[in-house]
């Protein structure tokens, strides 16, 4: 896990001084941001594996090992023409991407990642990456849905109007080497009515509930939970929430859930940060297992 933790470290540090600079030294971080979308910058780090990619070069890390990789990756946006009184219009309707990694060196092996997004409603995205070298496998796999419903009509009966805002990530080691190495995390924000409802997921704690002080687009609010800790076979209560910040060219949400058991010494949690400027990605933490991915490009 010392690993975990160094991981867990270099991107934290990464991110202080981004926000840091962005309050006291604008300037400054407005040019160290544009340099580093002009070299098209990716860093990705899954459990004791870090990528640093730069154009199409990449230098990998994994457990005290080094190598060297050479990337291919493509992006394919659909568009959509409709015409707006005498102008003639464009929308994205969705996009396909792909990114293919090949590193030799102490340690070799490939990372594929594949993804899909939806821009019409129902909003609809996934992606998924493999890593596969010659110490380990590691799989993630990320989902999201947004759709929203008028009201239905069912006999004397109506029921809505409904609406959903999905969210998930997944990450794995496969196999049977330890120390085995998780993430699950899913949250599910539902309004049926008037009615707010809440599912989450940390690893094998299942939970429903209430999902108060939510906006309208259900992407911010706080959770009150019950759920079912099949690990330690008992209830438990899950409290958490998520919030938007916006400060300067600094945003980001900010996700954080953990269990309320008084009587239990193991507190499990989960936080989740889903950056948009003045870089894009995520970092996740599951109670000891972390994994980052952030991009500086446009």
């Amino acid at each position: 896990m010392d690993t975990c933790k160094s991981l867990r470290l270099v991107l934290l540090t990464l991110v202080f001084f981004l926000f840091s600079s962005t309050i006291v030294f604008g300037d400054v971080a407005e040019d160290t941001v544009n340099v580093l979308k002009s070299v098209n910058l990716e860093i990705q780090g899954m459990y004791n594996a870090i990528s640093l990619n730069v154009w199409s070069a990449s230098l990998v890390y994994e457990d005290s090992k080094w190598a060297v990789g050479l990337r291919l990756h493509d992006e394919n946006v659909r568009n959509e023409a409709y015409k707006l009184g005498f102008i003639n219009m464009k929308r994205p309707v969705d996009k396909s991407y792909f990114n293919l990694l090949a590193f030799v060196g102490q340690v070799q092996g490939v990372a594929l990642t594949i993804g899909y997004e939806s821009y019409s409603i129902p909003v609809t995205g996934f992606e998924k990456t493999y890593y596969i070298s010659t110490n380990q496998v590691l799989q993630t796999e990320y989902s999201k849905t947004w759709l929203a419903l008028p009201s239905l009509p069912l006999g004397d009966l109506v029921i809505g109007p409904f609406a959903l805002n999905y969210e998930g990530f997944s990450f794995s080691k496969l196999g049977n080497e330890q120390p085995k190495a998780e993430i699950n995390m899913k949250r599910g924000y539902a309004l049926i009515d008037t009615l707010p409802l809440s599912f989450v997921q940390i690893g094998n704690i299942y939970s429903l509930g209430i999902f108060v002080f939510a906006d309208k687009s259900l992407e911010q609010g706080a959770i009150v939970n019950l759920g079912w800790d099949f690990d330690e076979g008992r209830l438990v209560g899950l409290l958490g929430g998520r919030i938007f910040i916006d400060f300067q060219d600094f945003r980001f949400f900010f996700s954080t859930f953990g269990t309320y058991v008084p009587s239990s010494q193991n507190l499990k949690y989960g936080v989740w940060f889903r950056f948009l400027s003045p870089f894009s990605g995520d970092l996740i933490i599951q109670n000891n297992v972390a994994y980052f991915k952030l991009r500086f490009s446009e």
